[in-house]
């Protein structure tokens, strides 16, 4: 079941309704019952896998929270509770009980090691034992020994990578003793299979999911209508523009060999709107369903084509696998806080894991290094991008967080990004995510946009900037001024010149094809064949190639409103009944009229399904 089916459709009203009659006591059974359900669907057996995970991880859980004096407050109280058991311990005592410790830290640390070989056992065969084979027996053949190594041919559970992921660090939490471990299996079930997560994110992390499960939730009409605008704004990204973008692309990708060089450029430029409307449509509507529910769940983008650098990118995009990879990978690696070498070997190991993340192929991994071997170049000349700032008289702190001591009074710029001479890696936590968290814990989630941690006033005042992020007052734009803009938005091209040429590796069929379309590119361009006639023959006749670029307008107008502050469901909900009735009625309309339906479409899964 998928939420672009007839199915969903059916099966969602059902589990709401039910849901908020049952008693209290019985919201979450239902709701475990409801997500088990909804995962069977697609294959009864893979039910068994999931649950088998499920069992694995709250055992060895269990048994790595014994002793633990983690508790679900804030990490000050944490610390001052284990600072009143250690001045309770008498001199005499210390040693025996520092000799306890050891022995259990190596006790919970192969606990953890084998409950982690577990799960990524599990996630390795089904995900990459064909591909192991396969490059084994070209290894072999490569050496002239003739071995026939038999494929397993399975068929990869949906969402493996995703509860797997959140699974392990559910486990790593619990080994830090950053929360306690969840003695109810019925929440940590759910915690686990939660049905709107479960097959593509956002990955849910423990601190913030398992608690929500332990409150009985009351049926809120400003937070089922605030979700269901959300669930309908992902029906449009996925309907209406991300799949009907998936015709051209699909097209131009299956018979590139045929076309144009300038069809490749073309189609792998849509690429980016189709992946991020396809992907941010598949976040929302998960979203939506949660808030329906009582559950709030992580941001999963931030605007991510408004980012002014790769690093920038990471923070915006998929935030939950960024953010995983940060805490579970990337740090304990040695984060930053290393040499220079070993700094960015971290980078490009971290990124080459997501490729394999992301799937079994070598085009993915090239996509991977790509990422990190940018994040690498731009780290190793940082000199001469502090060199040109200073030449061309930029402060070095243009684009930072602070107001801009070189503006006039008139003047000032505020952005919700790292300065632009930053080292800062996509996993290092800036100033704005740490408010960021720690407003989280205590607002409700903005999941639409929108800055919960800014004031009524900040937030007005954010919202009257003009063109990213510049405020012009009564006097007039300075030359430095409009220069700095000219950078940003030549900062924001070319990250997204990078990122696109690297969506074309994710893209592809095959390594193969990609470096046969990049030749494509180079040698059969012929611009002087671009013409209206032959775009409308990649796919999309001319009305819906227009409909298409129409609606990528209004979604680039509503990020850049996100991104300065603007809330744009809230501003529908304060509206009038009849009003707000009118609006909501006209958009179901429009995605039922214009969303890619009948024979001709299959009725396609979100692309982050297969991952």
């Amino acid at each position: 079941m998928i939420f672009n089916s007839l199915g969903f459709l059916i099966f969602f009203p059902i589990v709401i309704l039910i849901y908020y009659v049952v008693p209290k006591a019985f919201q979450n059974l239902w709701l475990l019952f409801s997500s088990y359900w909804f995962y069977m669907s697609w294959n009864p057996v893979y039910g068994l896998l999931l649950l088998g995970v499920t069992v694995i991880t709250y055992i060895a859980g269990l048994i790595l929270g014994r002793g633990s004096y983690a508790t679900w407050a804030d990490p000050d109280e944490r610390g001052r509770i284990s600072a009143d058991f250690e001045s309770k311990v008498s001199k005499k005592h210390r040693n025996v009980v520092e000799k306890n410790i050891s022995r259990k830290e190596r006790t919970k640390r192969a606990v953890l090691f084998l409950a982690l070989i577990l799960v990524f056992s599990v996630l390795c065969f089904y995900k990459y034992s064909d591909f192991a084979i396969t490059n084994l027996t070209e290894v072999f053949r490569h050496l002239g020994i003739s071995i026939e190594l038999r494929h397993f041919d399975v068929v990869m559970p949906a969402g493996i990578s995703f509860f797997i992921f959140q699974a392990a660090g559910y486990l790593i939490d619990v080994y830090r003793e950053e929360i306690p471990s969840e003695k109810n299996f019925l929440r940590y079930a759910l915690f686990i299979s939660f049905f709107p997560t479960i097959l593509a994110g956002p990955i849910g992390r423990a601190p913030s999911l398992l608690p929500q499960y332990c409150k009985p939730r009351d049926f809120d009409f400003g937070r089922a209508s605030s979700g269901f605008l959300l669930m309908l704004w992902g029906f449009f990204l996925k309907l209406v523009i991300a799949d009907r973008a998936a015709i051209l692309v699909n097209y131009v990708y299956a018979n590139y060999h045929e076309l144009y060089g300038w069809t490749i450029v073309l189609a792998t430029m849509i690429y980016a709107v189709e992946i991020y409307c396809d992907f941010y449509g598949y976040s929302i509507i998960a979203t939506g369903a949660a808030n329906m529910l009582g559950i709030r769940l992580m941001k999963n983008f931030d605007c991510p084509y408004f980012s002014v650098s790769v690093q920038d990118f990471w923070r915006r995009w998929h935030i939950s696998l960024s953010s995983w990879f940060r805490d579970y990978l990337y740090f304990p690696l040695g984060g930053s806080r290393c040499s220079f070498l070993r700094r960015y070997f971290n980078v490009l190991v971290v990124f080459i894991v997501s490729g394999l993340w992301h799937g079994s192929q070598w085009s993915y991994i090239i996509w991977g290094g790509l990422n990190g071997l940018y994040q690498i170049i731009g780290g190793i000349l940082l000199p001469v991008r502090t060199l040109f700032l200073r030449i061309f008289g930029f402060d070095k702190n243009v684009l930072s967080l602070k107001k801009n001591p070189a503006m006039s009074g008139s003047m000032k710029i505020y952005t919700s990004i790292a300065p632009i001479t930053s080292v800062v890696t996509p996993w290092e936590k800036s100033v704005v995510d740490q408010n960021r968290e720690r407003f989280d814990e205590i607002e409700e989630y903005d999941a639409d946009g929108g800055m919960p941690w800014m004031s009524e006033e900040a937030r007005r005042g954010h919202l009257r900037t003009g063109l990213f992020g510049m405020r012009i007052g009564e006097g007039k734009m300075t030359l430095k001024s409009f220069s700095m803009c000219i950078l940003k938005l030549v900062r924001i091209f070319i990250t997204f010149i990078l990122i696109d040429f690297a969506w074309l590796f994710f893209r592809a069929a095959g390594l193969k094809d990609a470096l046969m379309m990049i030749d494509r590119v180079r040698f059969n361009f012929d611009a002087g064949t671009l013409s209206f006639s032959e775009i409308y023959s990649l796919g999309l006749d001319a009305r819906n190639f227009w409909l298409l670029i129409i609606c990528c307008l209004v979604l680039l107008l509503s990020d850049y409103v996100k991104y300065h502050g603007g809330n744009m469901r809230k501003w529908i909900l304060e509206k009038p009944m009849l009003v707000k009735d009118v609006i909501i009625a006209a958009a179901i309309v429009f995605v039922l009229i214009f969303g890619i339906w009948g024979n001709s479409y299959d009725a396609s899964s979100f692309i982050y399904f297969q991952y």
